[in-house]
């Protein structure tokens, strides 16, 4: 593409100036033994840091002077950290370094316990319930039960793989795998799924009695086209791998432009284009809305976002939101032109315990393991207001509604008491797979949901009144794990006419769960084969990615909505459009009172999901709660916001591949410009007390440049794997990788417990 990034270095060859390819220059001061001890941003705003004798982080001011410092011991166990309003959080030891304590700012403390081949055995939460684990002779994980007495098993074969899973209801599923390790059948009662892999191991088919799901990738393994039930979403790249191109199935176009880093300039879709500009920084800074409409943001010395301001034809300003905040990152106030202003209050925890508008607050209550106590809001319908009972970690009660759950934890009757009349009474039906497959409303309307072998919902029915035909239907298209398209189809029993069928697409920041448009468009009834564009709104959101606004073609405001803090719908335009897009991978169910948020459902009264979190304790030890701020948290998968987070010597991690791909990140990492926020943690999986890393890349890019510590968090091997749908477990994965045929190119498998020297570098051709 011919852009450059010149790097300035010192005598020492470590780099003291980065000028991207648009200019932008990024400087660095280090102090005798070669560390940053300031980096001063495009912007002008200088980060400070500090490091312990050993060459371990000790503290980190940011532009604004916020500052947070962390404290280890003699043998460079962090045992404390304290964040910019002074609040420590403190860990444990026990022998061989291993936390046996986490206590927090409000006081609350989770125990770790171990065996004698220091495997984790037993979590206990701040209730003094415990989480427990049992594994057989070779150290697979045979059994875990959770804090409510719940038990799920598991069986493995000779190779450790995993063969079959029993949850708590008793519903056993079956694995079969290839001799690779691949999962090519998965079953559990009356349902069976197939799955069909290329020879470098990647998923070319997916099959089950109701969906095909199909992958053609090039020669890099990206996806050029996938297809769910002949319904399909195709891509096309650029050199450097960027999409430039998506087509859905109703035939929407999408066109992505780029700037030298790699920040997309222009979306041209359906006909409208939409315009990004940025900082020197980064921050996206300006948004052309159309033809008629603009978004100006602007950010802080901490490039957290300050205000958003949209105006119309004429430069009307249409709305304008500004945001406060406190010295750790928390929202303390949101001032909206539309609706109205408002004030948070947090605890020590840093949950919102009220929010304050102009006449009405809403206040929120939590016990010591974090659960929600006692929730109000302002509301016409207040049943859901009032104390919450749980049973463990099992809602029972919240205001006059009532919750009954399954063996699995799952939520089977939600039952709300209403004045003077007959109670209101959902019943929710789940598969082996927790997938939510069926609803019965309180009307009486019964809804179906299918569902694809990855686990991604492809279908919503309505059935007739007798149970055995389809009144209505919307079928969903997905482009990887974001919803592309949804197509809406009335009076399905007698076949649908033409015209009758109307789709709505949607199109994200490239990488992000943030929606950018959403396009209408329904088929010519003369001319199935050509659709027309009805509406077509730019998506404005707020900091974590939820839809605020709509903006139409004419450059004003279609919808907008305010919500209660956990997503409660309080307040919304009235002008008739409408989006079902709610918190960032979330999707309105009117009819089941949830959010479909992927993996699970969320209930916005309860600020709880209606099943535990598949992945268990590795998403945190609150297995049905939502994140802890949604204003500056998201879980778009319905698995984790975040958390379990470490630090370690990157020389005492293991790689799991022989060979990797070129790449400029340990030049990035020398520098101070690589942000592990946005990258994320490397996963490891402890075998036989070496840890081992499935991020090859990044963890050779962090020895390379000689950092002292890189951010990990550990998996469980028995956990599944959140970008599969095919029961593959974190195991599995690891499995696939040792085994990959690169490796075996190159000198034969990984062993398992990984390999202590770097991976060759293959430059690219």
């Amino acid at each position: 593409m011919g852009h450059v990034q010149h790097v300035e270095t010192d005598a020492a060859g470590l780099p003291v100036a980065l000028t991207d390819p648009l200019g932008a220059r990024t400087l660095f001061t280090r102090d005798a033994f070669g560390r940053v001890s300031e980096m001063t941003d495009p912007l002008g705003g200088v980060t400070r840091f500090g490091w312990t004798v050993d060459g371990k982080p000790a503290w980190r001011t940011l532009p604004d002077g916020a500052t947070e410092r962390w404290i280890y011991d003699g043998e460079g166990n962090l045992r404390s950290h304290v964040d910019a309003l002074g609040q420590e959080t403190r860990t444990d030891v026990t022998h061989f370094d291993l936390p046996s304590a986490e206590t927090r700012p409000d006081g609350t403390r989770l125990e770790f316990g171990y065996d004698t081949e220091l495997r984790l055995v037993s979590v206990t939460n701040e209730l003094g319930a415990v989480w427990r684990y049992d594994y057989d002779p070779v150290g697979n994980l045979v059994r875990e039960t959770d804090f409510n007495g719940r038990a799920i098993s598991y069986r493995h074969d000779a190779a450790g793989q995993l063969i079959t899973r029993t949850n708590g209801a008793g519903e056993v599923t079956f694995f079969a795998r290839d001799a690779l390790g691949n999962v090519i059948e998965r079953r559990s009662g009356d349902t069976i799924a197939t799955f069909t892999f290329d020879p470098l191991g990647r998923l070319t088919e997916a099959m089950d009695g109701d969906t095909q799901v199909t992958f053609h990738r090039d020669p890099a393994g990206r996806v050029l086209a996938e297809t769910i039930n002949g319904r399909t979403v195709a891509s096309a790249y650029d050199a450097l791998g960027r999409r430039v191109r998506r087509r859905t199935p109703s035939g929407a176009e999408s066109a992505w432009e780029y700037d030298g880093n790699s920040r997309p300039t222009a979306l041209h879709t359906v006909g409208r284009t939409l315009r990004f500009g940025y900082d020197n920084a980064g921050n996206e800074v300006q948004r052309q809305l159309g033809p008629q409409a603009v978004l100006a943001q602007a950010w802080d010395a901490n490039h957290q976002l300050l205000s958003q301001t949209i105006t119309g034809a004429a430069g009307r300003q249409l709305q304008q939101r500004g945001y406060t905040y406190r010295a750790d990152g928390n929202l303390t106030g949101l001032d909206d032109k539309l609706t109205g202003p408002r004030t948070f209050e947090l605890d020590r925890a840093g949950r919102v315990t009220a929010v304050t508008g102009t006449g009405w607050t809403e206040r929120y209550a939590y016990d010591v393991a974090g659960n929600l106590a006692h929730a109000s809001w302002p509301s016409p319908e207040p049943e859901e207001i009032g104390d919450r009972e749980y049973s463990g970690t099992l809602i029972r009660r919240a205001g006059n509604v009532r919750y009954e759950h399954d063996a699995q934890g799952r939520v089977v009757l939600r039952q709300r008491k209403r004045l003077s009349r007959k109670p209101e009474t959902w019943r929710y039906y789940w598969d082996s797979e927790d997938r939510l497959v069926e609803v019965l409303t309180p009307d009486g309307t019964r809804w179906r949901y299918r569902y694809d072998p990855l686990g991604r919902r492809v279908a919503k029915q309505r059935l007739t009144p007798d149970g055995n035909g389809v009144a209505e239907q919307i079928e969903f298209t997905w482009d990887g794990t974001a919803l592309a398209e949804q197509a809406h189809t009335d009076g399905v029993l007698n076949g649908p006419q033409l015209g009758d069928r109307r789709v709505t697409v949607w199109d994200y920041e490239p990488g992000t769960f943030r929606p950018l448009i959403q396009a209408e468009r329904s088929q010519l009834r003369n001319a199935p084969q050509q659709w027309v564009d009805e509406q077509f709104y730019s998506i404005v959101t707020d900091l974590v990615g939820t839809p605020t606004e709509l903006i139409n073609d004419q450059g004003g405001i279609a919808w907008f909505h305010r919500t209660t803090l956990w997503g409660v719908t309080t307040d919304q335009s009235r002008t008739g459009a409408y989006t079902p897009l709610r918190f960032p991978g979330q999707y309105a169910d009117p009819e089941t009172g949830y959010n479909y948020n992927f993996h699970r459902h969320y209930d916005p009264t309860t600020s709880r999901y209606a099943s535990s979190d598949p992945i268990g304790l590795v998403a945190g030890p609150q297995p049905f709660s939502f994140v802890g701020n949604p204003f500056i948290h998201a879980d778009p998968l319905g698995l984790s916001q975040e958390g379990g987070v470490e630090r370690v010597d990157p020389n005492s991690l293991n790689f799991s591949q022989r060979t990797i791909s070129e790449n400029n990140y340990a030049d990035l990492m020398r520098s101070g410009a690589w942000d592990w926020n946005r990258s994320g943690p490397l996963h490891v999986m402890e075998v036989d007390g070496q840890l081992v890393s499935y991020d090859n890349r990044r963890l050779n890019a962090a020895r390379e440049a000689g950092l002292e510590s890189v951010p990990i968090v550990r998996v469980d091997p028995s956990a599944p794997h959140p970008d599969s749908g095919t029961g593959k477990t974190w195991g599995d994965k690891f499995r696939q990788r040792f085994n990959d045929r690169r490796n075996i190119r190159e000198g034969g498998p990984v062993p398992e417990t990984g390999l202590r020297e770097s991976p060759t570098v293959k430059c690219k051709k």
